[in-house]
């Protein structure tokens, strides 16, 4: 069945395994990390690793917090950005929702290393890993500096939002999410800013 599928769409599903490692797993993200050429070309055994661990991270978040009261939200890491993005190209084929989510996530990253959440190091981890894999890794190819007030409308207008504040889930640390945590809309306006200029 996943031979059937396109590198793209392979690429899409790709996206929610290496988020649940960022989320939940140091040691699955290593896994990733060392064999994600043999997983994006489907190969035996590590695709059914990748794909195992990542249903049993989902699986283990989902069942402690059913309803999406607190730890669940853990799973929209990325999500809020990547919704907005999807959001702002008329949900069109220009971005799968999975292309969307590793931008998401790339956005998130930033984020989380500019508010001196997430290390260095640990940063330059996860961006050398989707920047150098073939995944989408280039908001400019999508948006430009122009496009700041629709992406910012579509976060605010985000389901998990009930305030004037975004509500972002970012990274202390691989394996750690920080979730509930809001801001202004001026204060993403400025981050995004920069993030569309570099």
């Amino acid at each position: 069945m996943l031979k059937s599928l396109s590198k793209r769409e392979i690429i899409c599903g790709y996206g929610e395994i290496l988020k649940h490692s960022l989320i939940d797993n140091k040691k699955f993200f290593s896994f990733l990390n060392k064999n994600l050429k043999k997983i994006l070309s489907l190969s035996s055994p590590f695709i059914e690793k990748a794909i195992y661990e990542s249903c049993k991270i989902k699986k283990k978040v989902v069942e402690k917090d059913e309803k999406e009261i607190a730890l669940r939200k853990v799973l929209n890491f990325g999500h809020t950005f990547a919704h907005a993005y999807e959001a702002g190209l008329g949900y069109s084929h220009k971005l799968n929702h999975g292309e969307a989510v590793i931008l998401g996530m790339k956005t998130a990253l930033s984020f989380s290393f500019k508010e001196k959440m997430l290390s260095k190091s640990e940063y330059n981890l996860i961006i050398n890993h989707i920047d150098n894999s073939g995944l989408p890794s280039s908001i400019k190819k999508y948006f430009s500096i122009s496009d700041l007030n629709k992406i910012l409308s579509f976060m605010i207008k985000d389901k998990k939002n009930n305030s004037e504040k975004i509500n972002l889930v970012l990274l202390k640390k691989i394996g750690k999410p920080i979730f509930n945590k809001q801001y202004s809309k001026k204060k993403l306006n400025l981050f995004l800013k920069k993030f569309l200029a570099n």
